[in-house]
C-alpha cells in the first residue's frame, strides 16, 4: 500500500535542507513541495526523519469515512477527505489562491497542500463558502496543474489536535483583524480623521469579513465539533459602536 506525507519544515534552515535529501535516500517520490508519497514499508523511518516537523500521514480508502468522536465529544478521527496539492508560479497567482482559499473551510496541511470535507450539507445554499468541488475548478483555472487526491484519511490520529489548532489560530487571527478594524475605524471617525463615505465603505467591508468568519466558525463546528462562540461574539460591542456614527 502506498501511503502518503506531508509536513511543516522548522524554521532551521539546515533541517529544511536536509529533509527532501533524507526523505528521497529512503525511496520516497515528492509529489509537490513537502507532500510525499511513501511506500508502506518506509512509514517507520520517513516519520524519524521528520520528527519535530508536525508530519501527517495520509491514505486512500474506498469507502467513506465520516468524523468520529469519543465519548466526551473529543474529535478521534476527522473521516474521509479531498486534498488538494499545488505548485503556485509567481507571487499574481499565489496571492489569487490565496483569496480563493479564504472562503473556503479547509485545513491547512501544509503551505500549498489543503484538505477538504466531503460532505456538502454543511455548505448554506447560497454558495458565499466555497467547496472541495469548487475550489477545484477557480484553482484549475489559475494553475492547471493542480493536483487532487480524493477520499484521504488521516492515519496518525495524534496529530489531529495539531490541525484543530490550525483551525482555530485561522479564526482567531480573522475575528481578531475584524476587530481591529472596527477599532481603528471607531476611533478615526470620533476624531474626524476619516469621511463619512469613507467609514460607511470601510463598515460594510469589516461586516463583509466578519459575516465570513462567522459562517466559517459554523461549518467546522458542524464538521469536527469546533465550538468558536466565544470567539466570534467578540466584535459585537464595536460592531453596534460604528453603528452610531452617523450621530457622531
Amino acid at each position: 500500500m502506498v501511503f502518503y506525507v506531508v509536513y511543516r519544515a522548522s524554521q532551521e534552515f539546515r533541517n529544511r535542507r536536509l529533509i527532501p535529501k533524507r526523505l528521497k535516500a529512503l525511496g520516497c517520490r515528492r509529489i509537490i513541495g513537502s507532500f510525499w508519497e511513501v511506500d508502506d514499508e518506509k512509514v517507520s523511518e520517513t516519520l524519524k526523519v521528520l520528527r519535530g516537523n508536525q508530519p501527517i500521514v495520509l491514505k486512500r480508502l474506498r469507502e467513506i469515512r465520516r468524523p468520529e468522536f469519543d465519548e466526551e465529544s473529543n474529535l478521534i478521527d476527522i473521516g474521509s477527505l479531498i486534498v488538494f496539492a499545488y505548485k503556485s508560479e509567481g507571487k499574481d497567482e499565489t496571492c489569487r489562491i490565496i483569496k480563493i482559499l479564504k472562503k473556503s473551510p479547509c485545513i491547512r496541511l501544509s503551505r500549498t497542500v489543503y484538505a477538504f470535507c466531503r460532505g456538502h450539507s454543511h455548505y448554506d445554499n447560497r454558495g458565499d463558502l466555497i467547496d472541495a468541488k469548487r475550489f477545484w475548478v477557480l484553482v484549475q483555472e489559475i494553475n492547471e496543474n493542480v493536483k487532487v487526491f480524493p477520499r484521504m484519511v488521516i492515519v496518525n490520529n495524534e496529530s489531529i489536535p495539531e490541525l484543530l489548532e490550525r483551525i482555530r489560530t485561522r479564526i482567531e487571527k480573522g475575528i481578531g483583524d475584524v476587530l481591529t478594524g472596527y477599532r481603528d475605524l471607531y476611533y478615526g471617525a470620533v476624531n474626524g480623521e476619516i469621511r463619512r463615505k469613507e467609514a460607511h465603505e470601510q463598515q460594510l467591508k469589516l461586516y463583509r469579513k466578519f459575516i465570513l468568519m462567522k459562517k466559517l466558525a459554523n461549518f467546522y463546528q458542524k464538521w469536527l465539533g469546533m465550538d468558536f462562540s466565544k470567539i466570534i461574539t467578540k466584535p459585537y460591542a464595536l460592531i453596534r459602536k460604528t453603528r452610531t456614527m452617523d450621530m457622531i
